[in-house]
């Protein structure tokens, strides 16, 4: 299992902003040796984006891409309303098994944007 959990990243354009950060499995009921990333979607001028709207894969070093499954965010956060700090909300999490391809020095996740019919690429940094 990943020790540091800070690899993170995000796309952006005119229409469409896609925020991915490295999770715990454990923290969501999954199996240890899956790679766990939370995704936020935000749509841009009133479009309606919505995770289903996206299929997302991995990419790894020889630019490969590996399915991930995707299930629905539920883990419910405390929240103390004195408290000014936003609290992260993702719309869904994407996983897969670890494989030994995945090497962490140019990680990344691609998607494929349905609505435009495109893939883009999010390079994870840490």
């Amino acid at each position: 299992m990943l020790k540091n959990y800070g690899y993170a990243g995000a796309y952006r354009n005119e229409d469409i902003s896609v925020s991915i950060l490295l999770e715990n499995p454990l923290e969501h009921s999954l199996d240890v040796t899956e790679l766990v990333f939370s995704v936020v979607m935000k749509g841009r001028t009133g479009s309606a984006s919505r995770i289903e709207d996206v299929t997302f894969y991995i990419m790894d070093e020889a630019d490969q891409l590996h399915n991930t499954q995707r299930t629905p965010y539920s883990k419910v956060v405390a929240t103390d309303p004195d408290d000014d700090e936003p609290v992260r909300r993702p719309d869904g999490l994407i996983h897969t098994g670890f494989k030994h391809e995945f090497l962490f020095q140019d990680l990344r996740i691609a998607f494929y944007y349905r609505t435009y019919g495109q893939i883009n690429i999010i390079s994870l940094n840490h």
